[in-house]
């Protein structure tokens, strides 16, 4: 198994600390949170379908330098001042987890206080993928253009038309027709 590395908001840990990421915990889906509404006097429940909430991400890293200066920088690193964080990590480049840090950092005894938890949590529960932008000219009509996404989910593309000449246009049709 190859080592993993993490990037937070574009520097490298292991490039900037004496850290190893040792351990990372996302889970495959965030947890469901079921929309439903009890009313007086009658049974049950009214059901208005489920959302996902947030996604907690767990990151363990073993010291391998100096102690107290690694645990300081990555102290800096993950400060909850910093806002939100744009973690990459090496093995899933291209997709971006926007976290921010939440809870307490602890110290696995069982290392001789050598490995560091750092607790985040994404509150926009699902990663982004690097943005492509494709600009071209419509030359001909019908002309059909191919937009792909390397998102997690499904997501409608956001097409800008220019009309950079002085010809009015007198119509247009754009059309959505991937398969489900």
């Amino acid at each position: 198994m190859e080592d993993i590395d993490v990037s937070v908001n574009g520097e490298w840990i292991s490039e900037v600390t004496d850290a190893i990421l040792v351990r990372r915990s996302i889970p495959g889906l965030p947890e469901a949170i079921e929309n439903t509404v009890e009313i007086a006097e009658r049974d049950g429940e009214i059901d208005f379908g489920s959302t996902y909430g947030a996604r907690p991400i767990g990151l363990a890293f073993f010291i391998a330098g100096d102690y107290d200066t690694t645990v300081g920088l990555l102290m800096r690193k993950f400060n909850t001042r910093r806002g939100r964080l744009d973690l990459v990590f090496s093995d899933r480049p291209g997709k971006h987890y926007f976290a921010e840090y939440r809870g307490t950092m602890s110290w696995d005894e069982s290392t001789g206080n050598r490995v560091i938890d750092i607790p985040l949590k994404m509150y926009d529960p699902f990663p982004e993928s690097d943005e492509r932008i494709t600009e071209l000219t419509i030359t001909q009509s019908p002309q059909v253009i191919s937009i792909e996404s390397a998102g997690d989910e499904r997501a409608s593309p956001v097409i800008v038309l220019t009309n950079t000449g002085t010809t009015t246009l007198q119509s247009f049709k754009i059309t959505n027709e991937y398969e489900k």
